[in-house]
């Protein structure tokens, strides 16, 4: 008894020290897994992009510049980038405005309600280029079935 008062009074333990769970202590973290699935959301025109899986990881979006949007008369839009050579760029607008993108060389890919979405693809973009089917199928809008459109 006096030498279990004695070791609490001094800190020492009383009992052996459990090993601590794997993972918790001096062990590295687990290494980053790479994107497996390529997506990308407009919330103000109510639809998410989705590319193929071989553009997880090597694909980045970049929201067109507000000079780039009044010049196709588009309300937004993103370009989608391997490097620097763009892949695509996508546009959105309302039906009052699709004139003015259909004019700048873009053509409807899907609409909705009043949202119509237009596309501009780049030439030679090679094994990253998106078939029909899969251009097809790429938007989703809220509330709706893949690939399919209100007209």
């Amino acid at each position: 008894m006096k030498t279990v008062v004695l070791a609490l009074i001094l800190g020492l333990p009383v009992t052996p020290q459990a090993t601590p769970p794997p993972g918790v202590h001096r062990e590295a973290a687990p290494a980053r897994e790479p994107m497996k699935r390529f997506s990308w959301r407009d919330e103000a025109a109510g639809y998410t992009f989705v590319a193929p899986p071989r553009w997880a990881g090597k694909v980045r979006a970049e929201p067109l510049k507000s000079e780039e949007l009044a010049t196709s008369g588009a309300t937004g839009g993103v370009r989608f980038l391997e490097g620097s050579k763009t892949l695509l760029v996508l546009l959105s607008t309302d039906e009052t405005r699709l004139q003015a993108l259909t004019r700048t060389g873009a053509s409807e890919l899907s609409r909705k309600g009043d949202h119509v979405v237009a596309v501009k693809m780049a030439s030679d973009v090679g094994e990253l280029a998106l078939t029909n089917e899969e251009l097809a199928s790429a938007i989703q809008w809220d509330d709706g079935a893949k690939g399919t459109a209100e007209r």
